[in-house]
């Protein structure tokens, strides 16, 4: 079992203090499932828009805290921002009796067995994930902030 997992479970480091930038790190191919069961690619899933990625659990009260955000952020934008949410460690089960109570309107992709997470380099929740057209992720944060609307913004004005 993941130490992060049970950190995570215990309510300790749910959610982290400021953004951590690395170098922009495109995403892998690689195929994801909904949690309606439909299988997609990762790059189909994005469609070659700027795009929002929302690595979140059912059990992390600040995951919780940033749907609403995410939501607006979604109405807001509509198609020119992909939002998705990349539920992490949990089975399609758990996931689609959290979704049958709780109302998203973004799509909800499943990560179980944390292969997307591991791949990205993340170990807490929430983790909110800009990329940009090409597939390159330009910032990481535990939330929706100001810098990460203002990264999407200009991400948004650079791509034609």
């Amino acid at each position: 079992m993941r130490a992060w997992f049970w950190i995570g479970i215990l309510g300790i480091g749910c959610a982290s203090t400021g953004a951590a930038q690395q170098q922009p790190l495109s995403l892998p191919p690689m195929a994801l499932t909904r949690s309606d069961g439909r299988a997609e690619s990762l790059q189909g899933a994005l469609g070659g828009s700027v795009a929002v990625i929302d690595l979140w659990a059912t059990w992390c009260t600040a995951c919780e805290a940033e749907r609403p955000k995410l939501e607006r952020l979604h109405a807001a934008y509509g198609s020119q921002v992909r939002v998705i949410g990349l539920n992490v460690g949990e089975s399609a089960g758990v996931v689609n009796a959290y979704l049958s109570e709780n109302r998203v309107s973004y799509p909800i992709y499943l990560d179980p067995d944390f292969r997307l997470a591991d791949l990205l380099g993340e170990k807490r929740l929430p983790a909110i994930l800009v990329v940009d057209a090409s597939g390159r992720i330009v910032h990481r944060s535990p939330r929706l902030d100001p810098e990460t609307l203002s990264t999407i913004k200009a991400r948004l004005s650079s791509n034609p």
